[in-house]
């Protein structure tokens, strides 16, 4: 549920549609067990996926204007120690790209190949559970 403060849940309920367990993605990706210790070892932890490395430039940098005003950078992140980046498949230049993003953000780098963790069984669960039509 990114960026709808809980309200996805109710749409999905009247709908009668089940989501994966988990209060973002950064969480099922690792494993909501996984990220509940990784958050409480360090609340000071911005996360990537593949998806916000190929976005970061238009999401994060121009999106919150540090392109613009890179001065803004501390006021941003300043409360984050480190970056983990959640791999969940191998693409060629992404670890690069990842670490550049913690050095340009001011932070440390720590990676973990998380695969689609939770959401693969989930999927695969909801998969067996649709009739073949």
């Amino acid at each position: 549920d990114c960026g709808t403060a809980g309200a996805l849940d109710a749409v999905l309920a009247a709908e009668g549609v089940e989501r994966i367990a988990g209060p973002h993605c950064y969480s099922f990706f690792d494993g909501n067990a996984a990220f509940e210790a990784l958050h409480a070892e360090n609340i000071g932890t911005f996360y990537l996926t593949d998806f916000m490395i190929r976005h970061f430039e238009s999401f994060i940098w121009k999106g919150l204007w540090l392109d613009r005003h890179p001065e803004l950078r501390d006021s941003y992140f300043g409360n984050y120690s480190r970056v983990v980046y959640q791999i969940q498949t191998e693409i060629p230049g992404f670890r690069e790209k990842a670490r550049a993003i913690a050095a340009r953000l001011g932070l440390d780098y720590e990676e973990r190949i998380t695969g689609y963790g939770d959401l693969a069984a989930f999927m695969a669960q909801a998969a067996e559970a649709t009739p073949a039509g």
